[in-house]
């Protein structure tokens, strides 16, 4: 069985319309980007796992993982623009794109559930509590897990992104701060917003 066939294309690039070469040079970076993002996101939630039990503040969506499936059809994806761009057939890679999505979209969902149960679960076992507070509103936002529940607090919900920039330096020197220092920055933090809104 073949995985990649080199045969020349029936039209050079230069042969086709102005819109289909516009097309031909840019769907490569396109698809390019796609699959190095895929792999960013895979790599960073993976990171994030990895942390749990020394972090004391963990963003995670661990739903984002299953991503990885989608970077192999993706993968022929760019094989195949990046073949047509050099005037080489794209027809075998093209058919592996969409084998493959058909594949892996079911593995896709199925690994939602199965990495946010799974991540959720090594979470609890860690002693982690979640803080809704912390977490956006939306849908698609990521958990935020305390390994001290005391420093979930509802007076931080409105700065989600202050706080997640409050706990990284304790997360990189694997300490927890107090309460009195995280109800001072959430204090002071509020206090500059207001200070910057009135002009002062």
């Amino acid at each position: 069985m073949k995985i990649v066939e080199w045969k020349q294309a029936d039209k050079k690039l230069s042969e086709l319309l102005p819109k289909e070469i516009a097309l031909c040079i840019g769907l490569p970076f396109l698809v390019a980007f796609i699959c190095i993002a895929i792999a960013n996101v895979f790599v960073s939630e993976i990171k994030i796992a990895s942390s749990i039990g020394e972090a004391v503040y963990i963003k995670e969506n661990s739903g984002r993982i299953p991503l990885i499936f989608l970077f192999f059809p993706f993968s022929f994806f760019l094989l195949a623009s990046i073949q047509r761009l050099i005037n080489f057939c794209p027809k075998l890679a093209t058919e592996y794109f969409i084998k493959g999505a058909a594949l892996m979209l079911p593995l896709f969902f199925l690994g939602i559930f199965i990495a946010n149960f799974y991540v959720e679960h090594k979470l609890k076992q860690a002693g982690y509590n979640h803080c809704y507070w912390y977490t956006g509103a939306s849908f698609r936002a990521p958990d935020v897990w305390l390994k001290n529940d005391s420093l979930c607090l509802q007076s931080g919900s409105l700065m989600q992104s202050d706080i997640a920039n409050f706990f990284e330096p304790f997360n990189q020197q694997g300490t927890e701060p107090s309460l009195e220092e995280l109800e001072t920055f959430i204090s002071e933090t509020k206090q500059a917003r207001e200070d910057y809104i009135n002009g002062r």
